[in-house]
Parts: structure tokens; C-alpha cells; sequence
């Protein structure tokens, strides 16, 4: 992988990231965004890909503004729902405890 191929993955995801932005992707749906045309793009990639070759992945995968028109209305929170650029959430964690009942004040004990 050289410094142009991979300068141009980085352009092209700095594109994205900032139009998803633009757009008012809420914050949780463009790392998700990025993260998974991260993935894909990898997943794509060979160690000796050309510039040429990566181009032709991320024509593959869309221009930035396409990329991000459809993780906009992919969904109402702005998540990508394409393969391509999908991540799964992170498993729900333990429900927090209930709240404690307020303690009752002492009566004060009188002046002797």
C-alpha cells in the first residue's frame, strides 16, 4: 500500500465525514459511517493496490455525496443501513440500579 493509495482512502473518508457533517448526521451515525466504508475499503484492498485500484473501489462504493444522501435517508437517526457501510452496535450493557428512596431526616432531640 503506498502513500498515494493511501492518501487517497483518507481524502475520500475526510470527504465523507465532512459532508455527513454538513448534513447533520447525528455524531454516533457518521463514525459509524466512516468506520464501516473503513472496513469495506480494507476488506477491498490488496497490500500491492495501485491508486488506480483504489479508485476503483471507492467508485464502487460511491461518490462522498452519495455515500452520505443515502445514510441520510437510510434511516430517521441517520445510520447507514448498506452493507458497505454498516457496523453493528456495541451489545447493551447492565441495566443501571434503581434509585436509592430518600432517607428521612432524625428528629432532633430536644435541649435539655
Amino acid at each position: 500500500m503506498g502513500i498515494e493509495s493511501d492518501q487517497l482512502v483518507f481524502d475520500y473518508l475526510s470527504r465523507v465525514g465532512d459532508l455527513a457533517q454538513q448534513r447533520q448526521l447525528p455524531s454516533g451515525a457518521r463514525m459509524r459511517l466512516v468506520s464501516g466504508l473503513r472496513h469495506e475499503i480494507d476488506r477491498s484492498r490488496s497490500p500491492a493496490d495501485s491508486p488506480a485500484g483504489v479508485r476503483r473501489i471507492l467508485a464502487r462504493l460511491g461518490t462522498p455525496d452519495e455515500v452520505v444522501a443515502a445514510a441520510s435517508t437510510d434511516s430517521p437517526g441517520g445510520a447507514p443501513s448498506s452493507p458497505a457501510a454498516e457496523v453493528p452496535p456495541p451489545p447493551p450493557g447492565p441495566a443501571p440500579p434503581p434509585p436509592r428512596p430518600a432517607r428521612r431526616a432524625a428528629p432532633a432531640a430536644p435541649d435539655a
